[in-house]
């Protein structure tokens, strides 16, 4: 496997990994983000912009509005 394709699947895994989290959060109804069923992603409920989906997270957008460290 090349690198490239070893980082692509770590950030899939971490991406499914942040998903089953808010999914859980959700369950127990103290998840932050709103949940885009019809898409089957989460978005930021200050501007309904794309969060992460179980293929894929903005990482840097994440980061930057404090959901993670």
């Amino acid at each position: 496997m090349r690198r490239s394709d070893s980082n692509r699947e770590r950030r899939r895994r971490q991406a499914e990994g942040v998903f089953e989290l808010e999914m859980a959060l959700r369950e127990e109804g103290i998840s932050v983000l709103n949940y885009d069923e019809e898409h089957e992603l989460f978005r930021f409920p200050e501007d309904g912009r794309f969060a992460f989906s179980r293929e894929w997270a903005d990482a840097e957008l994440l980061r930057k509005r404090g959901y993670f460290g």
